[in-house]
């Protein structure tokens, strides 16, 4: 044991000249020509609001040019969709509705005075949903984009709504004191309340996801709902910590920004969701747009950082002569994860969990097996966030003959 807090701790010094602040993610590039709040990004064009809007040409992410940067006529731009050449901007108190057939020369087709700050808006079918500040839910027809106007309000039952998300005729809303809403809006004048989804810790969300019957919901947590039955929705899974500010789907993965990091999360399995990458922010990241497993993060700049998906599935080693202690998978973890290891023959295997300081905190196996290629899991539910280390040790069963093998690797619990 005395050997194994000594290399365990020149380990840890080894390591914390250089400690990890990303994983499988890294920073292409980033641009200080705009400081956006608001981001959406269409036809290799990047739509920003905050004080400015903005527009930047983004088809070399390397090398964006700004073409377009103006004040409108508003204290602060927090919500962009566009949809078709129409730009459709909210913010405080105020709800725009732009021609964009000229990414050069925006055109303000109308300008509507609002009682409301909207904090997000989303248009589907001529039809404009805007999430607002203390007065709920808004919906609008926008046919007419010079003659847009209120055909519905949701102001019961829900306030502050910081994200939407559309599904045919479902609509999604995230709010700061309810939890997430789901209407059916296949009558947008008349949108119904189906469900209300809520964390068993509190009903704040931020932001909503829909994927395949399940709804992501974001706090300072992610949780994972399946509405397959909208009359009894289910809780999967929260995964702690990843940030609320924002997220996109991609593929089966989930990009989450908060205060200082985008998260990604393997959501392959809704009801396990894993840490799949981070990436440090030096300020919060308020809105996120990812394509091509590039998360376009909009913070004090766009910073582009490309995920680099894990090929890791099962890293046994090909060749059967040799021992072999994959490492573990996900790491960091919350709060379970899976280590691969392989033996050549038969062996007495054991597998001892430690902390820091070299003390034993499990066995997790402890039994003669057979060659071959094996799984175990391990839970870090009762344990701390930390760092901590597995150690594999295999051998003939016979003293004094065959193989030995003795390997430790580093584990980090982040919850």
């Amino acid at each position: 044991m005395k050997h194994l807090k000594l290399s365990i701790m020149i380990f840890l010094l080894q390591t914390a000249v250089c400690g990890q602040d990303s994983l499988n993610c890294r920073l292409l590039t980033t641009t200080d020509l705009v400081s956006p709040y608001a981001l959406e990004v269409k036809d290799n064009f990047a739509f920003t609001g905050a004080q400015k809007f903005s527009i930047l040409n983004i088809s070399d992410i390397y090398n964006p040019i700004l073409v377009y940067d103006d004040v409108l006529p508003n204290n602060f731009i927090s919500a962009i969709d566009i949809n078709g050449d129409y730009g459709y901007l909210g913010g405080d108190y105020e709800f725009f509705i732009l021609d964009l057939s000229s990414y050069e020369s925006p055109v303000v087709l109308s300008h509507l005075i609002m009682n409301e700050v909207i904090e997000d808006l989303i248009v589907d079918n001529n039809i404009a949903y805007l999430g607002t500040l203390k007065k709920a839910l808004l919906v609008f027809d926008v046919s007419d984009p010079q003659n847009p106007y209120e055909i519905a309000r949701i102001d019961e039952n829900i306030d502050d709504v910081w994200g939407l998300d559309l599904h045919d005729s479902l609509l999604f809303a995230a709010s700061e004191d309810t939890g997430v809403k789901v209407f059916d809006i296949s009558v947008p004048s008349n949108p119904i309340e189906l469900a209300t989804l809520n964390m068993p810790y509190g009903n704040s969300a931020s932001k909503v996801k829909y994927k395949d019957n399940i709804v992501y919901y974001a706090s300072p947590h992610l949780a994972s709902f399946d509405i397959s039955d909208i009359n009894n929705p289910q809780l999967l899974d929260i995964l702690e910590g990843t940030g609320g500010y924002a997220i996109d789907i991609e593929g089966n993965y989930a990009y989450c920004t908060g205060l200082n990091k985008l998260t990604v999360v393997d959501i392959s399995n809704p009801a396990d969701l894993k840490v799949a990458g981070y990436y440090p922010l030096p300020s919060p990241g308020f809105d996120v747009f990812v394509k091509n497993k590039i998360a376009h993060v909009a913070s004090d700049g766009i910073y582009f950082i490309q995920f680099d998906e894990p090929t890791f599935v099962n890293e046994a080693n090909n060749n059967l002569n040799e021992f072999f202690l994959s490492q573990n998978y996900p790491n960091p973890f919350n709060p379970i994860t899976t280590i691969n290891y392989q033996i050549p023959e038969l062996s007495f295997v054991t597998i001892k969990f430690y902390d820091v300081l070299g003390s034993e905190i499990i066995t997790l196996v402890n039994e003669e097996k057979p060659a071959g290629s094996y799984e175990v899991e391990f839970g870090g539910t009762a344990l701390p966030s930390g760092i901590y280390f597995y150690r594999l040790q295999a051998g003939s069963p016979s003293a004094g003959s065959g193989q030995s093998f003795v390997e430790t690797k580093k584990m980090v619990l982040m919850k």
